[in-house]
């Protein structure tokens, strides 16, 4: 049937084309047709040119050509009367069977029938021409349809050449017009006659612009179509009457499906035509991918992801099965800049992501989702993933999916190999797929631990390790990612604003911070395990801290329920400690020497010892996993051995160890890693303390700058060191030295302010030495610590919190500093020195008053008798207004980091939570207008519901606008203009 319906596209097309010449030769006004017909475009055709050639003189080719148009439309419009009632339209039956549609049994024959009929009519109307061919000494002959005396040029609709070839036009492909060969080896031609095509232009409609919006979904449609068809075929355009369609070839399990399908630019957007009418482009990619199918088979995979979960707890840990109800996380989202906080569950995260979703807003939406090692972000994505693909499997739901993406034991993959092997069950999507359902806001991606892809802190640039999705997705579409640490979101928004030029990707950033149970919510979940209340409440303080990350909740109500915690420990060991010994122990029953057996190849402290070496290779080798050699060399460390095999049996024995047959099946070689991030960290903190105590200098200030240390490793360090040698190493650190690169130098300086902020809380005393080159990527809270006469060298603080009352001292030296916050009753700040007050972004005097304002903020100092390095000793020198407008409005731009804004037709932006724009009221419009003619940003059009809005994309990264000294001839223009 589908040849059948074929040669019925071929008839249509012969016949129109031949009416349009009989137009032309009877002297009617031309008219244009598509650069693409199809059937639905031939057949309307054919109804009009019959209406235009019924006047034409009797005998004339008009009246013959439109007598044969008459007969041909009648059987037509018969349809199929066999076929069901909602496929008796010739043109329903066509479009289900080229929709990959079951055929009707018995209905070929008719269709043939109807096939043959028309072949015959027009056959009947050519019978009693001459056909001439006319020689213009080009390689294609112009055919001549001869009635009587009256003549039809075919040309340039069709041609022939000398080895009675015919060709056809077919449509136009690029800048070329394709033709249908007959007769030819090869079935399509593409003529190189100028003269042939652009007599073809004068009768075709002309090509649309770029930015209209048909021809920018039809583009979209036929990048979103080359994803999806057969990879030995491209897919063909066609006009039709209501828009345009595309005919192309879906690679299914049986292997092509060929599919003829239409698309408009409708009322509600862009749509598709199905068997029942115009319906959503969305639901046509939800056919596409078969969406139920696609639900299912992701349901299946992330119940066994918590199959497995589970298994690794019970097998490695010992865990009994969980019996705790599942009590949800939350999360505290926060603009990029730390700004708009708002506190919510992350189910209510989720109803935020498919809001993003839903929208077209001209901006892709990055979620970066940071927390603590322990608090429940992998539980947390991989059930709201899980919850989504149920209810779309089970209620054929129209809800996006999640995708959830896991990056253990993937080191240095891309993310398109990590996609892959996320979808590979589904076996019919892929990441190409992925890209173009995320674009349509059909999935949103939940990135697990991507910093592990990457390999931690070996990532110079972290922007390109987005790059390529956020380019794809074009400004649409949400991720999720979640890193190990926020190191990673820190580099990628210092990697945006180092940039000189600005990122290609339109891109909105969000944070979420996974929150610790509160002290009510660890009782409830106690509650369950049988574990009372008081047990929770007799715990030291920091003991009751940690059990607010839910691993270790859940470690504490495993040990109690197994006799393993007895209440009488109160006073010894931290719980950190015990559970690391409840940990060795584990595994160093799976080294006895016999499964009865009270001795074991390597005792407690040796497996200690062999885990932190473990922890060390994998900080070099940047990855989590290590291969099984890895692993024997970590024990031969351990015990000072050379060769493992002085230790009878060691060997063997290892490869029983937690974790060492993960991911082997589709990884390769066993490898090994740790149950938990957690264990990592802690042995982190002991080969890291024993490096100090042994004054291995060397080592300790190499594994500083290799891999950010969380809150386990700090903390697990600063208790386990002793003070004073602790704050010597530190101090002796000089980044220069240790550097290999912006990468490494970036780590080294956020551990450094990770340690001193833990010194600092833990002694609540601040050293009178210099603390030197440290990031403080979290907040230095000075307000209830001891500070004599302190200073900061060449350091970052995000936030400072000044200490209380007076007689205190702290000097900035080349000093960067984002927000400060004092008490209102501070009206003495005179210890404070060095300060760069155009460097801050806030100033707060709990609870108010707040200034955000350069010249506010210099007035606030001045007041309180603040040491200023960056302004006059004086106020007489008045800045203007719109340069500070322009400073403030370019300040927070770099803490934005992205290069996109979307602004409302009168130039506001569309984005509410944008209110540092609102600043300098009058300034705002003028500021757009001056990026734009200097030429450091662009206006764009994009399709958006609601009113029209623009894209304005920064042409320079907003930190080299900023610098008011930059040799870029744009920028020098755009400051005259600002201060001119």
């Amino acid at each position: 049937m589908q040849e059948s319906f074929s040669a019925l596209d071929f008839e249509a097309r012969f016949l129109a084309l031949l009416a349009l010449s009989t137009v032309r030769a009877s002297g009617l006004p031309h008219v244009t047709i598509g650069r693409s017909p199809g059937l639905g475009e031939w057949i309307s055709l054919l109804r009009d040119l019959r209406a235009r050639l019924s006047d034409t003189g009797p005998g004339s080719p008009g009246q013959r050509v439109a007598q044969a148009m008459t007969e041909v439309l009648a059987r037509y419009d018969e349809g199929i009367p066999e076929a069901p009632q909602e496929l008796r339209a010739t043109k329903n039956l066509r479009d289900h069977v080229s929709h990959g549609g079951a055929i009707p049994a018995g209905l070929s024959p008719v269709v043939d029938t109807l096939v043959g009929a028309i072949s015959d009519i027009i056959a009947e109307c050519l019978s009693d021409a001459a056909l001439t061919f006319a020689d213009d000494g080009s390689h294609e002959l112009r055919p001549v349809v001869t009635w009587g005396d009256a003549n039809v040029s075919l040309w340039p609709f069709m041609y022939t050449k000398a080895d009675d070839s015919w060709h056809v036009f077919a449509r136009y492909t690029g800048n070329r017009p394709d033709y249908l060969a007959f007769g030819a080896a090869n079935y399509r031609s593409r003529p190189d006659n100028d003269e042939l095509v652009a007599a073809l232009n004068l009768l075709l409609k002309s090509k649309r612009g770029s930015d209209d919006p048909r021809e920018l979904f039809r583009v979209e449609v036929e990048n979103d179509l080359g994803v999806f068809a057969d990879v030995i075929g491209t897919p063909h355009y066609f006009d039709h009457p209501h828009g345009f369609g595309y005919e192309w070839g879906k690679s299914v399990s049986e292997g092509t499906q060929l599919r003829r399908d239409y698309f408009r630019v409708g009322p509600d957007g862009h749509e598709w035509q199905d068997e029942q009418g115009w319906v959503p482009y969305r639901t046509y990619l939800r056919k596409l991918s078969n969406w139920p199918i696609v639900a299912s088979r992701l349901r299946h995979k992330l119940e066994e992801v918590e199959r497995q979960l589970a298994q690794e707890e019970t097998e490695q840990l010992g865990w009994q099965p969980d019996v705790g109800s599942h009590r949800e996380a939350h999360v505290e989202v926060t603009e990029y800049d730390g700004g708009n906080p708002r506190r919510k569950s992350f189910s209510q995260l989720i109803d935020e992501v498919d809001a993003d979703l839903g929208v077209e807003t001209g901006q892709t939406q990055v979620f970066f989702v940071n927390g603590e090692a322990g608090i429940g972000k992998t539980r947390a994505m991989v059930k709201a993933a899980l919850n989504r693909a149920r209810k779309v499997e089970q209620h054929q739901d129209d809800s996006p999916l999640f995708l959830y993406v896991k990056s253990t034991g993937r080191v240095l993959d891309d993310l398109d190999a990590a996609v892959n092997h996320a979808v590979a069950l589904t076996q019919n999507l892929t990441a190409e797929r992925v890209k173009v359902l995320c674009g349509k806001g059909l999935i949103a991606l939940l990135i697990d631990g991507f910093d592990e892809l990457l390999g931690g802190a070996a990532y110079s640039d972290a922007i390109d390790s987005l790059q390529d999705w956020l380019d794809a997705l074009g400004g649409r579409g949400v991720l999720v990612v979640s890193a190990r640490s926020s190191y990673y979101m820190n580099q990628y928004r210092s990697s945006v604003q180092r940039a000189s030029k600005a990122t290609s990707a339109s891109v909105r950033h969000s944070v979420a911070q996974v929150l610790r149970w509160t002290p009510a919510e660890i009782v409830s979940f106690l509650g369950d395990y049988d574990v009372p209340a008081a047990r929770f409440e007799c715990l030291p303080n920091g003991d009751r801290e940690l059990l607010g990350l839910p691993f270790f909740a859940r470690a504490f109500a495993e040990m109690c329920r197994s006799g393993d915690y007895e209440a009488s420990y109160a006073e010894g060991p931290s719980f950190t400690e015990r559970l690391l010994n409840h940990y060795l122990t584990r595994e160093e029953r799976k080294l006895a020497y016999q499964t009865d057996s009270a001795s074991a190849l390597l005792n407690r402290d040796e497996l200690r010892r062999t885990f932190e070496h473990v922890a060390e290779i994998m900080v070099d080798g940047r990855e989590r996993e290590i291969d099984s050699s890895d692993l024997e060399f970590a024990a031969a460390t351990a015990l000072d051995i050379d060769d493992l095999d002085d230790r009878e049996g060691l060997r063997e024995r290892l490869q029983v160890l937690c974790g060492l047959a993960t991911e082997s099946v589709t990884r390769g070689p066993i490898r090994f890693r740790f149950q938990h991030e957690v264990f990592f960290d802690n042995f982190l903190a002991g080969i890291v303390t024993r490096h100090l105590r042994a004054g291995r200098v060397a080592a300790f200030q190499r594994l500083l700058s290799r891999s950010e240390w969380r809150t386990g490793t700090v903390s697990g360090v600063v208790t386990a060191v002793d003070t004073e040698l602790l704050t010597d190493a530190l101090a002796d650190v000089r980044l220069p030295v240790v550097q290999s690169s912006a990468a490494s130098r970036d780590t080294a300086a956020t551990n450094l302010g990770a340690m001193w902020t833990e010194i600092i809380r833990k002694a609540a005393e601040m050293p009178d030495w210099p603390i030197v080159d440290a990031t403080f990527a979290g907040p230095l809270d000075l307000s209830h610590t001891k500070v004599g006469n302190a200073s900061l060298v060449n350091c970052r603080l995000d936030s400072l919190t000044l200490p209380a009352g007076t007689g205190w001292k702290l000097q900035l030296d080349q000093t960067r500093v984002k927000k400060i916050t004092a008490g209102a009753e501070q009206t003495d700040l005179s210890g404070l020195r060095g300060v760069h007050h155009g460097d801050l972004m806030e100033l707060l005097f709990r609870p108010r008053p707040f200034f955000y304002r350069r010249p506010d903020i210099l007035e606030a100092l001045r007041a309180r008798g603040v040491g200023i390095v960056d302004a006059p000793t004086t106020s007489s020198a008045v800045v203007p207004v719109r340069v500070e407008a322009a400073r403030h409005y370019l300040k927070n731009l770099v803490e934005y980091a992205s290069s996109t804004l979307i602004l409302k037709d009168n130039h506001q932006p569309d984005d509410y939570r944008l209110k540092w724009t609102q600043e300098y009221p009058d300034e705002w419009k003028p500021f757009v207008g001056r990026l734009t003619k200097a030429g450091l940003a662009r206006p764009e059009k994009f399709s958006a519901k609601g009113s029209r809005k623009i894209k304005l994309r920064l042409q320079f990264g907003a930190a080299n606008i900023l610098d008011e000294a930059c040799d870029v001839p744009q920028i020098q223009g755009f400051w005259a203009a600002v201060k001119g």
